[in-house]
């Protein structure tokens, strides 16, 4: 019998090869125990699953036998998802967000739907399209910005009103239905569409929009604005014309004046010519008979480019309102979708600004030996000056940094790499700006000003005191010799190792990041709880009567941390976990039951 991965290898390269195949016979794969193997290894890390859905159950305790269980439904065709228990997040507009938490099985059957779906569909994605796909995130749609909106004079902001809650189920059923043909596969998808929500003691029908918080929203959003995509992708090359804009008859007659000033040895006359035809366009920024338009969309946030006139960025913001309204049944959101002169202001985009460089003293020359103002009309990436004042709230007020307060019951070195965390992933997302440098330096001075004070505070003690204590020497990331910077030093099964504050470099970097280290790594830690798992040996005990179960926590460190603070010893489980330095533990089900009583 194939594999999970087979199967869906098999399934991605008939998509590829053929984009009008239609698939039948794909709910089958829900009968293969592997499937559901590879769908926990996928999502058992995520600290959701530990919070309980309407059955108040969590991933606690899974064991194959669920498995089958969920496999004999599927075969019978009784499997209903249940409805999600909704709670509410706050905004940053002070308003509240609905968020709904799936129960851990609906989780799991989404997931394998989920990569099924994946397999068919990915290959066939627009490269336009950024959100929720592998290798793809904020930084590779900002990066295609920068590469194809060069020029661009106009931009259209899109913004979908509510999108997730607004998605038409029988439009994307019906789009599902062009490439699978498998009504048993297309109804159980329409069960999850249709499970609804559980709130004030009342389950609530879904009339439209994705399931809240599931796995499955991410690929279903995808495909039903695939079909925007394809007609933004014939929309831009219908009004795409031209090879170069005209060139302006005064730049030209002050060209031809100037070459012939130089013939005549006049280089001074020839130099103020210069600055003149430096001081205007070589093409002519309204010729009708070039124009270029570019897309890029993640998730349901768009941006348009537009070589053009402001006329043109109306009709394309007209006709977009039009096929949204006529084929998905979705309403642009004509507030936040405006209309922006990008030579005149910057457009936030995705977190970060962008805007269109002027310059007309850098040159450089081109393969026939011509020189060009090489900088002017290039997409730049700004970190906002706001991004920066926002997060630097809970660590500076006034120009003056202040320790963080809730942080000074930590160890020590938890509360270095909590800051270190913080730095790190506020670098890592606008490492593509080209004033990352000077932003994020005047960030990272109060952010470890105010780590040093937090330790401070936890010790009662001085910043002085604290330099004294932890500095540690590193080298420096620019030059020679080393610089003292606080650290602390920890023993792992490896050996020593040193924490010290974020010592990078905060240069900018031309290529995007994709995450793809971080998945990589979650893989390999799902095939060794697999491999575990299917060892069918208890971890405490050594019991090997089969029928195990995974022993799940949301942090392990909080659970020693907390007999460490009633001056008690870990019991032997948590002993176990520490050692291997895992959240999961495979045991018994007797031993199990004895964790949770507290008796083992």
């Amino acid at each position: 019998m194939q594999n999970a991965d087979m199967k869906l290898s098999i399934l991605k390269q008939k998509s590829k090869h053929d984009e009008n195949y239609r698939f039948e016979r794909l709910y089958r794969n829900l009968f293969s125990e592997d499937f559901f193997l590879r769908a926990y290894q996928k999502i058992h890390s995520k600290e959701g699953n530990m919070t309980p859905g309407i059955d108040e159950q969590t991933i606690d305790g899974f064991n194959k036998g669920q498995i089958t269980q969920l496999i004999e439904l599927l075969k019978m065709e009784r499997y209903h998802p249940k409805p999600v228990r909704r709670t509410y997040i706050p905004k940053k507009s002070g308003k509240q967000r609905p968020l709904g938490i799936p129960t851990f099985t609906d989780k799991l059957v989404q997931e394998v739907v989920r990569q099924i779906l994946e397999a068919i569909y990915e290959p066939i994605f627009c490269e336009s399209s950024h959100g929720f796909r592998p290798n793809r995130s904020c930084q590779t749609a900002l990066h295609q910005i920068k590469q194809s909106g060069r020029g661009a004079n106009w931009v259209i902001e899109g913004d979908i009103t509510r999108f997730f809650e607004n998605v038409n189920h029988e439009v994307l059923l019906g789009l599902l239905s062009k490439k699978i043909q498998d009504g048993r596969f297309l109804e159980l998808i329409r069960r999850f569409l249709k499970a609804g929500y559980f709130e004030f003691k009342q389950v609530h029908n879904s009339i439209s929009g994705t399931p809240q918080s599931g796995v499955l929203s991410p690929i279903l959003a995808n495909i039903y604005l695939h079909e925007f995509d394809k007609y933004m992708e014939e929309l831009t090359k219908g009004y795409s014309k031209g090879v170069r804009k005209r060139i302006v008859p005064l730049y030209q007659k002050l060209g031809n004046e100037r070459y012939d000033a130089k013939q005549e040895g006049n280089y001074e006359k020839a130099n103020e010519l210069l600055k003149q035809m430096q001081s205007m366009h070589v093409g002519d920024q309204m010729d009708e008979d070039f124009i270029r338009v570019s897309y890029c969309r993640f998730a349901d946030d768009f941006l348009i480019c537009i070589i053009g006139s402001k006329a043109l960025a109306v009709e394309i913001k007209d006709k977009i309102a039009c096929f949204m309204k006529q084929r998905l049944g979705l309403e642009l959101n004509q507030e936040k979708t405006v209309i922006s002169n990008l030579s005149q202001e910057h457009v936030l985009f995705l977190g970060y600004e962008i805007a269109k460089a002027h310059c007309n003293t850098q040159m450089a020359k081109t393969s026939h030996g011509h020189k060009v103002r090489s900088v002017n009309g290039k997409i730049q990436l700004l970190v906002p000056s706001q991004a920066i004042r926002d997060r630097l709230k809970p660590f500076c007020k006034d120009g003056r940094a202040y320790p963080f307060l809730a942080r000074c019951n930590y160890p020590v070195l938890d509360i270095i790499c909590r800051y270190n965390a913080e730095i790190q992933g506020l670098y890592n997302y606008y490492c593509l700006a080209i004033n990352v440098s000077e932003r994020l330096s005047r960030f990272k001075y109060y952010h470890y000003v105010s780590m040093l004070k937090t330790i401070a505070r936890k010790e009662k003690s001085s910043i002085g005191a604290v330099f004294s204590k932890y500095g540690i020497d590193v080298p420096r990331k620019v030059g020679t010799g080393t610089r003292r910077i606080v650290g602390v030093q920890y023993e792992t099964k490896s050996g020593m190792h040193t924490m010290t504050y974020f010592n990078d470099s905060l240069k900018r970097i031309k290529q995007p990041l994709t995450n793809v280290s971080g998945q990589f790594g979650q893989v390999i830690s799902g095939v060794q709880l697999l491999k575990r798992l299917n060892a069918d040996v208890c971890e405490l005990c050594g019991a090997d009567s089969g029928g195990m179960e995974v022993h799940h926590v949301r942090k392990l460190k909080d659970i020693v941390q907390k007999y460490r603070k009633r001056g008690r010893m870990p019991p032997n489980w948590v002993v176990v976990m520490g050692t291997i330095r895992r959240k999961t533990l495979v045991v018994c089900h007797s031993c199990h039951v004895k964790i949770h009583n507290g008796t083992l």
